[in-house]
């Protein structure tokens, strides 16, 4: 079994206090998270609700695959705002699968896409892929939330991005960059956006009942077995022994 990590921790006062890994409490009273805070209680109530009562499903194997890589584990929440936790989504660019890779990065980190296999849609496998693309990303540009922007857009496109923006003194703080990015018009709305939906994201799932939202309970997290089949092997045949139908299958 794996173990969330413990995102909540008391104070003196006997209060719970919610944490993050990653810079919500600089940046949450930036006006486009906000914006996004109140997106997501108002037009996109329904649909933000859906997705938080998908992520008790999958959130306790992506924070363990985070973690593995040196990734901030709630970078989890990127996979709420890109796709839900969807394994069937897919962009109108044609990313898909719940960390919405496009074909090109998903054979670049190891995934199968092919006629017979689609590994977008494998929320394992294309997790474990997530986690090193987002380590390489931070890597390279030493910020999360760059990191995140990246994802976004690519990687060239925030790298041209920042030598436009022209070399200062080092920021104490790398998110930083990101934010005197924003005030640029070196980057599309959407990746300026992505940023300030992720904290928005952050904060709701972290504390659901506080923006109106119930907490999802009782949901099962993914469980799987992996299993070798002799070539030709019947759908009727697995299905009887997995005890599903062949419709499921």
């Amino acid at each position: 079994d794996i173990n969330l990590k413990e995102i909540m921790e008391k104070d003196k006062t006997g209060t719970a206090e919610v944490t993050y890994d990653i810079d919500v409490s600089t940046y949450g009273s930036h006006s486009r998270v906000q914006y996004y805070l109140d997106f997501f209680q108002g037009p996109a109530r329904e649909r933000f609700s859906i997705w938080l009562q998908r992520m008790p499903r999958y959130e306790a194997m992506i924070r363990s695959k985070l973690r593995e890589n040196g990734v901030p584990e709630d970078m989890v929440y990127l996979a709420l705002i890109e796709s839900g936790y969807s394994n069937s989504a897919v962009s109108r660019s044609r990313a898909t699968g719940m960390w919405q890779f496009m074909k090109g990065t998903a054979k670049l980190y190891g995934l199968r896409v092919d006629t017979w296999v689609d590994e977008h849609r494998d929320p394992l496998r294309a997790t474990d892929a997530a986690a090193r693309h987002l380590a390489d990303l931070r890597d390279r540009f030493g910020s999360m939330y760059l990191a995140a922007a990246a994802y976004n857009a690519g990687a060239g496109k925030v790298g041209r991005g920042l030598r436009r923006l022209g070399d200062e003194e080092e920021e104490e703080d790398p998110d930083a960059t990101f934010f005197r990015l924003y005030d640029t018009r070196f980057l599309r709305r959407e990746t300026k956006d992505y940023v300030p939906k992720l904290i928005a994201a952050a904060l709701i799932a972290k504390q659901p009942e506080k923006y109106g939202f119930e907490r999802t309970i009782g949901v099962d997290p993914i469980r799987y077995d992996s299993i070798i089949v002799p070539d030709a092997t019947g759908l009727d045949v697995l299905a009887r022994l997995a005890d599903t139908t062949v419709a499921a299958l």
